[in-house]
């Protein structure tokens, strides 16, 4: 039993589930049974013990002392118990959405032929749609499904009436168009996390140029993931981030917990991409974002901060000298990182504001206490040592670190292609430092007009600060 869909779906249930749920197997309209409501009760206590195991013999004996045991039967009151369960589960979904409520009752009054009913719960079903807050490919779906369901029982009225075809067929667009839209940016961003991912589009060019021409871009589901999609495509046509940059303001609001992280993600990722080609501008961009992604939970996953999303953060704020911000996001924060890791990538994050204030004592020490598998967080631990090195005048030990960087980044196949290129492009770059010879301006013109012309690169700002310095 323990790893069956009955076990799995009471282990998920709350408290306040628990108590609706005992009331709801007493009720004779939900279940006859006095077996179900015994078998719920011995799962709950049982199942919230940790490392429990819950056999159904154990069960058996518990409902049936005595009595031998039935397999076929004790399946038997399992599934009646989860049909139960199920029924209480959509019962409580429907409800809870006042949208969804109404239009049942919409189609359960026009099936019945009940006008004046069906009349109240259309209009309540509409204040519902346009009070909620979310203005997202749910809220356009509702939308058709309203108005489709008005067609049917106007049609059935009088077959040569005038009737809402227009307004259906406008609200469907705008759905599949929020819809094709959408998932074509989760295809995108798929594709940059697995490279391997193959997807075809399909109808995606047609849709586009369709919505440039009509006023769908007003329908903020639209809007906002057209605007994405084309800043993702077109990164060199930065009218369409700036757009998406406004649009992403209320996301909050219109769009989903999952939908708003999904789009900050696209705006962080391609700030990323315009910082790392050296247009030192957008720092600035990508640092208001996470701080105000951050501010409003937008970028926490369950009220998780998840390391990248933490030492990004971080990251952002380091390259603006927002010492202060950043060590009072990493006091503040800290907690909301996973419990296994929250020590060593605070004092990780921790070390890389101190090694950016010159403070490398401090910075060594911390990372001494860094323990951590993830490929992207070493890299940037070894650059962070590099500069250390560097700017200590530990030139040995710098050289030394440059070559072993370089075998480490060799022999990483899985790591995302144009990382790793930023990464040995800033290698390079610090060997040709390391053999430059300061008092001549030549060499030294020369090395600073490479740094700003590669692409990408990573520590650009530091490169360039280093040769102007010497």
């Amino acid at each position: 039993m323990q790893k069956s869909v009955l076990a799995e779906i009471v282990g998920s249930l709350s408290k306040k589930e628990h108590r609706e749920l005992h009331k709801w197997l007493q009720s004779p309209a939900h279940n006859q049974r006095e077996d179900v409501p015994v078998l719920f009760d011995y799962l709950i206590k049982h199942l919230q013990q940790p490392d429990s195991i819950v056999e159904k013999e154990d069960a058996w004996k518990f409902i049936f002392p005595g009595k031998p045991y039935d397999d076929a039967y004790m399946r038997q009151v399992m599934y009646f118990l989860l049909k139960a369960i199920e029924d209480y589960l959509v019962f409580t979904e429907i409800s809870s959405n006042k949208v969804m409520h109404q239009s049942t009752l919409i189609r359960m009054y026009r099936g019945r032929k009940l006008e004046k009913a069906r009349k109240q719960a259309q209009r309540l079903a509409w204040e519902s749609l346009e009070q909620q807050p979310l203005r997202n490919s749910y809220y356009l779906r509702t939308r058709f499904m309203l108005e489709h369901e008005n067609y049917e029982h106007l049609v059935s009225v009088n077959h040569n009436a005038l009737v809402n075809l227009q307004e259906t067929a406008d609200a469907l667009e705008a759905w599949f168009l929020a819809e094709k839209i959408q998932l074509s940016c989760e295809m995108l961003a798929h594709r940059w996390r697995y490279q391997k991912a193959v997807y075809q589009h399909g109808l995606l060019e047609a849709v586009l140029d369709y919505t440039e021409g009509k006023s769908f871009l007003d329908e903020p589901a639209v809007g906002v993931f057209y605007h994405a999609y084309m800043a993702i495509t077109n990164p060199l046509d930065e009218q369409y981030f700036d757009k998406l940059e406004t649009l992403i303001r209320n996301l909050s609001v219109k769009f989903t917990h999952s939908e708003s992280r999904s789009l900050y993600l696209v705006a962080l990722n391609y700030c990323v991409g315009k910082v790392n080609q050296g247009q030192s501008d957008y720092a600035r961009r990508l640092f208001e974002l996470y701080r105000s992604g951050i501010a409003t939970g937008i970028l926490l996953d369950n009220n998780n901060v998840s390391s990248t999303t933490f030492g990004n953060a971080v990251g952002s704020a380091l390259r603006l000298n927002e010492y202060g911000w950043a060590e009072k996001f990493i006091e503040d924060f800290k907690h909301h990182l996973e419990e296994k890791e929250r020590n060593s990538i605070a004092n990780f994050n921790l070390a890389r504001v101190f090694a950016s204030k010159g403070e490398y004592d401090k910075a060594q020490r911390l990372l001494t206490q860094f323990d951590y598998d993830d490929m992207s967080l070493n890299i940037i631990a070894k650059t962070m040592l590099l500069k250390i090195y560097y700017e200590q005048s530990e030139l040995d030990a710098f050289e030394s670190l440059l070559e072993s960087m370089r075998i480490y980044l060799q022999r990483k196949e899985a790591l995302n292609p144009a990382y790793k290129t930023a990464f040995k492009n800033m290698i390079s770059l610090m060997k040709r430092l390391l053999n430059m010879n300061p008092y001549s301006k030549a060499q030294k013109t020369k090395l600073r007009e490479l740094i700003v012309a590669t692409n990408p690169l990573m520590e650009r700002d530091w490169l360039l600060k280093q040769v102007d310095g010497r």
